[in-house]
């Protein structure tokens, strides 16, 4: 289909926040031209893979204080936004365009058809509503700004011009023209990997709750081993957190595992000490406290023999296991990208726009939204409805400002 001849508006990007800020326009001002530039064979290709084709697209929970939390990069700056237009305003409008949703326990939303096709299809379905065009294989190269509009310059050498922009762009892909600092990109959310053999040997090995620790980065949760490394959310959390500092150290560091941070090493000494005192001939290799394969590395790596009887344990023998239960050390030699998850820590620095209105202000008649801001997120559906959220102010601002504008 043909590009649009002297487009309103120009949304570059066909990912989650710029087909929302298409739809939101389509629905409040139908008649208003808006031209999509995608450079992807197809729009919402991550949508159409993230949550392993499920779509998480966004975690029920109501204290915006706590959602933020989850934000290593632009918690501070989105409350406001989050406030407006949240996780509960984005599960009234997906469920009133067609998409039932279910809660799962841990707050994840998903679409109830379980897959990520009933959210492409309402997008499409909504933006189609009004006057809105997506043009994909095609990328935008430079942007010239100018007093009251903006010039395009398209990868097919054409030029398209507009009164009004919004980059909605990712992937750590930044246009030409526009002057904008542009905070240094680096992969979030990723597994890592470990040299030690004995230590992957115990692959599928999955301990519910840890405490992870490297030299500046902290994390909680879940922890898979795997074949390779280390995987599951406390290591997914441990890589946005530290996204920077571990690029910056070419991801090679030592990494400290608590397997047990629900109890103080105190609590844990007692434990063993009751049993050598009430399982005196028990062997120390059958202790049911951790995964039996885990418990008899960290024997081993406390230097006592699994066949060795509780009663024989000595109180320095005991405290070196407490050790190597809340202080197992691991060397980090790598990462591995997390299945299908394609999110970067960088963009456009947040202080260079105002985030009552998702506009620039470099540069008025600009608005930025979704992957191309400094902003990343935890997985369980944040980064997400960070999309949706600054898409829909940013498409909200567009249209206020330009029918305001044309009343005067």
């Amino acid at each position: 289909m043909p590009i649009i001849d002297n487009p309103e508006v120009i949304i570059i990007g066909g990912g989650a926040a710029g087909l929302f800020a298409a739809a939101i326009i389509a629905e409040s001002t139908p008649a208003r031209r808006v031209q999509i530039i995608e450079k992807g064979p197809v729009p919402l290709a991550k949508v159409r893979l993230s949550g392993g084709g499920r779509c998480n697209l966004t975690h029920d929970c109501t204290d915006i204080k706590t959602f933020v939390q989850n934000y290593p990069r632009g918690s501070r700056e989105l409350i406001g936004p989050f406030n407006r237009f949240g996780p509960s305003e984005t599960m009234q409008w997906f469920e009133s365009h067609g998409v039932p949703l279910v809660t799962l326990a841990d707050g994840c939303v998903f679409p109830r058809s379980d897959t990520a096709a009933s959210v492409i299809q309402a997008l499409l379905t909504t933006a189609a509503k009004g006057y809105v065009q997506i043009q994909t294989g095609i990328a935008a190269t430079r942007i010239t700004p100018s007093v009251d509009a903006f010039a395009v310059d398209l990868s097919d050498g054409s030029r398209l011009c507009t009164p009004k922009l919004l980059l909605a762009n990712g992937g750590g892909a930044f246009i030409e023209g526009l002057q904008h600092t542009i905070e240094p990109c680096v992969p979030s959310l990723f597994t890592v990997n470990t040299p030690d053999r004995e230590f992957t040997a115990l692959a599928g090995i999955v301990v519910e709750q840890t405490g992870l620790h490297t030299p500046g980065v902290d994390a909680s949760g879940a922890l898979l081993i795997t074949h390779t490394g280390i995987s599951g959310p406390a290591t997914l959390e441990l890589s946005s957190r530290g996204a920077r500092l571990l690029a910056a150290i070419d991801y090679q560091f030592p990494l400290t595992i608590n397997w047990m941070p629900g109890k103080s090493p105190e609590d844990i000494l007692a434990e063993i000490d009751d049993l050598c005192r009430n399982a005196p001939r028990k062997q120390i290799g059958s202790w049911f406290g951790l995964p039996n394969r885990l418990w008899k590395l960290l024997l081993q790596r406390a230097g006592m023999p699994e066949s060795k009887a509780w009663g024989q344990c000595a109180r320095s023998e005991r405290r070196k296991m407490v050790d190597q239960i809340h202080q197992f050390e691991l060397t980090i030699c790598g990462k591995n990208k997390h299945r299908e998850e394609f999110v970067t820590c960088g963009g456009i620095r947040l202080t260079e726009i105002d985030f009552k209105t998702m506009q620039s202000r470099l540069h008025p008649g600009l608005y930025l939204a979704g992957e191309v801001l400094d902003i990343d997120a935890l997985t369980g559906g944040y980064n997400l409805q960070a999309a949706w959220t600054t898409g829909c102010l940013a498409a909200h601002a567009m249209v206020t400002i330009s029918t305001a504008n044309t009343l005067i």
